[in-house]
């Protein structure tokens, strides 16, 4: 599943569950794949997982660690997935509908001027998370909303003083 997700985006041939490992390597993708048993079973299932994509772009850069690759971690709960980090930021987003990822200078009332700019727009907040660092240097916000934002909502938020990049998610 994340191979499709990884190759659907770019690709101009139909991508699915069969067909995603040869189109992965058709594009020189080397994909590399490491299970740790956590109790020592082969049977219990999986708790989560990281990915980490190496020698690409990312249109949202607060993905990118430390060592200059993206990465994103997630698991499973009650049968729903979640990012749990993006990059350097822990998290507890439900991917589930539409998000919208932000990255910004974590001081008052980001939360509040966000959400008034989507209410103006008439787009429902479903839920809201912030991960950050350290108080009052960077955090990274996780907004759901209900309905697709316009391209000129997206623009409002982005020109936020504060707000240094998001991203919208159609999940």
């Amino acid at each position: 599943m994340i191979i499709k997700g990884l190759i659907e985006p770019i690709s101009s041939a139909f991508v699915n569950l069969v067909n995603a490992d040869f189109s992965a390597k058709q594009r020189g993708l080397r994909i590399s794949e490491e299970r740790i048993l956590q109790d020592g079973s082969p049977e219990s299932p999986l708790d989560s997982i990281q990915v980490q994509i190496a020698n690409v772009e990312s249109k949202f850069a607060s993905a990118i660690s430390e060592n200059g690759e993206i990465t994103v971690e997630g698991r499973v709960k009650d049968g729903i997935p979640h990012l749990t980090k993006v990059g350097s930021f822990e998290m507890d987003v439900s991917l589930e509908g539409s998000i919208i990822v932000c990255r910004q200078v974590d001081q008052p009332g980001m939360i509040g001027k966000v959400g008034s700019v989507l209410g103006e727009e008439n787009v429902n907040v479903s839920f809201m998370t912030v991960g950050r660092i350290a108080p009052r240097k960077h955090a990274v916000m996780a907004i759901g909303v209900d309905e697709q934002p316009s391209k000129e909502t997206l623009k409002k938020i982005g020109d936020i003083p504060a707000i240094e990049e998001f991203v919208f998610l159609k999940l």
